[in-house]
């Protein structure tokens, strides 16, 4: 059984399609598929046992421009609004779950897509956006504009703690350590000067990375920014099993107007996961 309503949120129209599939009057499955003029931009899946919903996931998110109906989606913020728009249309129809997982495979495109293309357009030269917002700011885009944690209670609160590393000039080690961790993942030696230059005049990593210029920021970390980050939280951070929760999303809400500059012209934050969208 399937049903579909457009639903005005802000400025944006959405269209979000309900399906229930059943068998021998147990619920099999339960989703629903939000869009716009591309009508597969977020999915949430809901798992039933005996017919009572038990845990709600979101297997897919991709932005798009076609992400509303007759309008451009805006990136970042609009983004944003089409997710919550998703969560609380899925929990105003199933109230008693409010926590929605997710694995957060977002990124920045540091090279622009092809627009003329249909969507889904896949990333040419994608940049870990989490990682890119712990960098910058101490958390991940959807902790920011999401109140997200870890499922993992006791790892989260590990890794809360270990990002304090970028503000404490103690745990900032001497260039060539620091290359000993990145170097073999440096594209090119020429910028090896670059960065020590801006390194050595630098107390913390958080100043390292703020001495970056916006317009180089996606060239120059695209190549370590990972291994890096790998380095220092691969053993308390993951991009698995995090979740939302519907109650707390809009709490202490952090709104960041991120965004960065590639040869001359300005962009914002775009989302994607680009796992294979399905439906469980």
């Amino acid at each position: 059984m399937s049903t579909d309503v457009v639903v005005q949120s802000g400025k944006y129209k959405f269209r979000i399609i309900r399906n229930i599939q059943k068998y021998e009057d147990q619920i099999i499955t339960h989703t629903y598929k939000l869009g716009g003029d591309y009508n597969d931009c977020v999915n949430i899946s809901y798992f039933y046992n005996n017919n009572i919903p038990i845990k709600a996931k979101i297997p897919h998110l991709l932005y798009e421009p076609e992400c509303a109906i007759d309008s451009n989606l805006e990136r970042g913020g609009g983004t944003e609004l089409m997710i919550k728009t998703a969560i609380q249309y899925a929990f105003s129809q199933v109230k008693t779950i409010t926590k929605f997982e997710f694995d957060d495979n977002s990124h920045i495109d540091c090279v622009e897509k092809n627009m003329t293309l249909p969507p889904p357009r896949h990333p040419i030269k994608p940049l870990n956006l989490a990682y890119f917002m712990i960098a910058y700011h101490g958390m991940t885009w959807y902790e920011a504009r999401f109140n997200a944690e870890m499922i993992d209670n006791k790892k989260y609160k590990l890794y809360r703690k270990k990002i304090e590393f970028l503000t404490d000039s103690k745990e900032k080690p001497s260039f060539k350590e620091f290359l000993s961790i990145i170097g073999n993942f440096l594209n090119s030696t020429e910028i090896i000067p670059y960065l020590e230059k801006l390194y050595n005049k630098t107390t913390t990593y958080r100043d390292f990375f703020d001495a970056i210029p916006k317009s180089k920021r996606c060239d120059i970390l695209y190549f370590w920014l990972t291994p890096f980050m790998n380095y220092y939280l691969g053993s308390v951070y993951s991009d698995r099993d995090w979740f939302i929760d519907v109650t707390k999303m809009n709490e202490n809400h952090n709104s960041l107007s991120g965004g960065y500059k590639y040869k001359g012209k300005e962009y914002k934050y775009r989302i994607f996961s680009y796992k294979t969208k399905h439906n469980l």
